[in-house]
């Protein structure tokens, strides 16, 4: 079985994401009666990518693989897959490199604008002058700081909603990367908790599956948005502003090169 670190603590991450463990308990015969055993939780929806750069084999890293569970599941059936973006709320948009490409399915939906979530997948249509790109170029990688470019990817998404337009965001896959970015969205401007915005991308689209430490990234932006909202309270009632400091960051340590990696406590 394989085994992941949680920096923050399990009994933290279970508490603030239970929909993302799974408890199963030991099947005896016998009659009802009898004690029951201690749960054993795991993380079977969540997964880490691959230790390879891009640049050193495949295109990207966002494998498919990220949408079984840890412990070896088949994938499933293409059929059940959806095969044009889904959309999340009206005209954002959340899909896979394939997507990318269907320029009649892109001019169908109003999608004028694309945000690019890999490093090295091409914007097929950016001289054409129809498409607005913006491209973060981030591995599906448990050592990337996605997070890092929360803030200009909220901004293009809000652009294209505020122009009307049709926004698409996409990875390789279309399950990590891309889900994060999205969650990151729900999150800040619909003033969602992790758990409801992830729930509810998880409703339209059933296979996203963010690897695990971006996962904690959402998490510590989401202490991050609580602490912005209380100070804007406290602000708003003309009360004294808290001088609580900013949230420890977990999965975001900032190293003296200004490089992002887990913080090893």
């Amino acid at each position: 079985m394989q085994s992941f670190l949680v920096p923050c603590g399990f009994s933290r991450f279970q508490a603030e994401c239970p929909h993302l463990c799974e408890t199963s308990f030991s099947s005896r015969g016998g009659p009802s009666t009898a004690p029951v055993p201690s749960p054993v939780v795991g993380l079977g929806g969540l997964c880490l990518g691959s230790d390879c750069s891009d640049a050193e084999s495949e295109p990207d890293r966002d494998s498919m693989s990220c949408g079984l569970d840890s412990e070896g599941a088949t994938p499933p059936p293409a059929g059940l897959l959806p095969s044009f973006p889904v959309q999340i709320l009206p005209n954002l948009y959340l899909g896979s490199a394939r997507d990318s490409a269907n320029v009649e399915s892109l001019a169908k939906l109003g999608i004028r604008y694309i945000l690019n979530v890999t490093p090295n997948l091409p914007n097929l249509f950016e001289k054409n002058g129809d498409f607005h790109y913006k491209q973060i170029p981030i591995s599906d990688h448990w050592s990337q700081n996605l997070s890092q470019f929360f803030p200009e990817a909220i901004a293009f998404i809000d652009e294209a909603l505020s122009q009307n337009c049709g926004v698409l965001v996409h990875c390789l896959a279309g399950v990590s990367r891309s889900v994060t970015v999205t969650v990151a969205y729900l999150m800040q401007k619909r003033h969602l908790s992790l758990n409801d915005a992830y729930d509810l991308v998880k409703r339209k689209k059933s296979n996203i599956s963010p690897n695990f430490n971006f996962m904690g990234q959402l998490l510590d932006f989401e202490r991050s948005l609580r602490l912005e909202e209380r100070r804007a309270r406290e602000r708003s009632s003309g009360g004294q502003e808290s001088t609580a400091s900013d949230p420890p960051s977990f999965f975001t340590t900032p190293t003296s090169d200004g490089v992002f990696e887990l913080d090893p406590t």
